[in-house]
């Protein structure tokens, strides 16, 4: 009862602040349409059997936006975006075996209005969560098909056994341990602080995210970013769960880069705390991009699950908004209760074209 009172005074006090830091007369804010188309063709093996498949990249799903923003004084920028995912077979929703286009899936992503001040940003509306991306700090320019987020392009293919006999998706093994995605909530920057940046968001349930942020750029040395975050989902999921995920990305001046990614989660009422490792190496070079990955959950789905993966990529950009690219990925599964289980494998091809 105390908590909910507390949050009701936080979002009112927001509101209140916006509203009287903001009164002004202003035009309406003129509006920006943007997006992408990203499709693929998949090639998957469970060991058993094999499936090409046209799929929409769930890595950066096709979707369109809506962007504006105007300086309504000297301190107070107004801003809104709407933003929605219109995907025809998902990458993360297919399985090897599937002859079929499978569901068209038109989702709301942001729905959000924000203000921007001296003193930080407050965005309130579907969005971000705070520590939405903390997991997913990634400058080797091949994130468009290879990031620590595994499941996007495999979280519904099934290892199987010998026998056949579906064991568990990848989705349920494997997780980077990244926020609560995003969500209706109220959120708050920090202005920077010499690249530095805090958040916290509040959502439906009671759940609430915390962030920092650090971003720079070296002379000699390259560009750095790195990001941790805090998320308790209280009533929000049963069961209920507090997690932290971080990670840093390293791009040096010479093109090589480094990116690693590690987070933990503590579930209520069970006896599993799953970790979560990722790291890959890379290099870009002129309009092109190439990767390597290894990545492994432990004890997601039950205690002693291995559940990992490796990875090639390659993208190249050869024009403005275009991208081309391809990628072969493997998946291991190993369970102490389970022997005989097939690894499974996986090469995509496609192109994203924004717009």
């Amino acid at each position: 009862m105390k908590k909910n009172f507390f949050n009701f005074i936080l979002y009112s006090g927001t509101a209140a602040i916006i509203l009287l830091l903001g009164l002004q007369p202003v035009q309406a804010l003129e509006v920006k349409l943007s997006g992408q188309v990203n499709r693929a063709v998949m090639w998957a093996d469970n060991g058993k059997d094999t499936s090409i498949l046209n799929v929409d990249n769930d890595n950066s799903s096709t979707r369109w936006r809506l962007t504006g923003s105007e300086a309504v004084n000297d301190s107070v920028t107004v801003g809104v975006v709407w933003e929605n995912e219109f995907q025809s077979n998902d990458s993360s929703k297919v399985d090897v075996g599937q002859d079929n286009d499978g569901n068209s899936e038109f989702n709301d992503r942001k729905l959000e209005a924000y203000f921007a001040m001296p003193f930080g940003k407050f965005s309130i509306g579907q969005g971000d969560g705070a520590a939405n991306g903390t997991s997913e700090e990634d400058l080797s320019g091949t994130t468009v098909i290879m990031y620590s987020g595994v499941n996007d392009t495999a979280g519904s293919i099934n290892f199987r056994d010998k026998n056949d006999t579906p064991i568990a998706t990848v989705g349920s093994t494997r997780s980077n341990f990244d926020g609560l995605s995003r969500n209706d909530r109220l959120r708050y920057d920090t202005p920077s602080f010499g690249g530095a940046t805090l958040s916290a968001s509040f959502t439906n349930g009671d759940a609430y995210e915390l962030a920092a942020r650090y971003a720079a750029d070296f002379d000699g040395l390259g560009k750095i970013t790195t990001a941790i975050g805090y998320a308790d989902s209280n009533d929000r999921s049963n069961p209920e769960y507090t997690q932290i995920g971080g990670s840093v990305s390293w791009l040096h001046t010479s093109g090589v880069n480094l990116t690693v990614s590690s987070g933990a989660r503590d579930i209520d009422n069970t006896n599993r705390d799953p970790v979560n490792y990722y790291g890959k190496l890379g290099y870009k070079f002129d309009i092109h991009a190439i990767a390597v990955e290894y990545g492994m959950t432990e004890d997601l789905s039950q205690n002693k699950d291995k559940s990992k993966n490796y990875g090639l990529a390659y993208v190249i950009k050869p024009w403005n908004g275009v991208e081309f690219y391809g990628t072969y990925r493997s998946y291991k599964l190993d369970r102490d209760d389970t022997s005989n289980i097939e690894d499974i494998h996986q090469v995509m091809m496609g192109t994203r074209v924004k717009f």
